[in-house]
């Protein structure tokens, strides 16, 4: 998006240049924002895409696209189709920064390793303040990748009150299937001494807290995804939703774990979760238009 564009959308120009927000910079139709994490101590830089031809007071849906392990907020513009997607669905796109082993956790042991505060005590806060979403549950949705697919679904178990629907691509959704594995054990200590914590941010273990929420839930993984253990979490993890009896959508695909099974199966996350929202868009209008309804 151009910089003339984006200043068509109803954000007061201070705002953007407050000491809250400060833009850093543009991708094609992502702007690049930075700013200074409380929670974290430090700067953190995020992506957001924005629907294009803004309507006056027009609010839009929003998604949280987390990114896996190795990665930054910069993955899933590099390395997947979703800008080009995007511009089908009338909904915002935030890719926050995790960092590449911050598995959205609060760590105990890392004091700026505190990405499960970050993301809900203060970006998704900050995102609803400075920028036109419809900021209530049924106009939330998140989904991420790997790494980010554990975020994306362990977020949604602590925080059902935030997010409609959540979704999941070869998510590593039972840590405790993982305690040599891609630094975990940076933040949580070692699973021997800390399994207590483990679980507690494990999906697998969490997912219990879906019970009578009535979140829409979405995962699938590649058949071939072996060596991650992916899908033999994901495999646990739908049989654990069964045994709950929690409604759900698991689909065991062709595939492994990488960028093409991302692109093969985005547009259909993305109709997931834009099909959930719209409704809520719909809703705006009507209250718009009916304040007393």
């Amino acid at each position: 998006m151009s910089l003339k564009r984006f200043f068509k959308i109803n954000i007061p120009f201070f705002v953007l240049f407050s000491s809250i927000v400060i833009l850093f910079g543009e991708e094609n139709d992502v702007l690049v924002v930075t700013h200074f994490s409380k929670v974290l101590g430090k700067e953190k830089t995020f992506r957001i895409y924005i629907p294009d031809k803004q309507k006056p007071n027009e609010l839009f849906p929003i998604l949280y696209v987390l990114h896996g392990a190795y990665c930054d907020s910069s993955a899933w513009i590099e390395q997947t189709k979703i800008e080009e997607l995007a511009e089908d669905y009338r909904m915002i796109l935030v890719f926050p920064d995790g960092e590449q082993f911050g598995w959205y956790v609060d760590s105990p042991y890392e004091k700026d390793s505190q990405y499960e505060a970050y993301i809900i005590k203060e970006l998704i806060p900050l995102i609803d303040n400075k920028f036109p979403t419809i900021a209530k549950r049924e106009g939330r949705s998140i989904m991420g990748a790997s790494m980010g697919g554990h975020g994306a679904i362990t977020l949604a178990e602590k925080h059902p009150d935030l997010f409609c629907s959540v979704s999941s691509f070869f998510g590593i959704l039972k840590l405790t299937n993982h305690p040599d594995k891609w630094n975990i054990s940076e933040k949580l200590g070692t699973y021997e001494e800390n399994r207590k914590l483990w679980e507690e941010n494990s999906a697998y273990e969490q997912a219990e807290k879906f019970k009578g929420k009535d979140i829409k839930i979405f995962f699938d993984c590649g058949k071939d995804d072996t060596e991650t253990g992916a899908i033999f979490d994901n495999r646990a993890f739908d049989q654990r939703l069964t045994e709950l009896s929690i409604p759900h959508i698991w689909k065991e695909k062709e595939g492994g774990h990488n960028a093409e099974f991302l692109n093969q199966n985005l547009k259909e996350h993305l109709d997931f979760h834009w099909n959930i929202m719209k409704r809520a868009r719909n809703n705006i209008k009507l209250e718009t238009l009916n304040p007393k309804h």
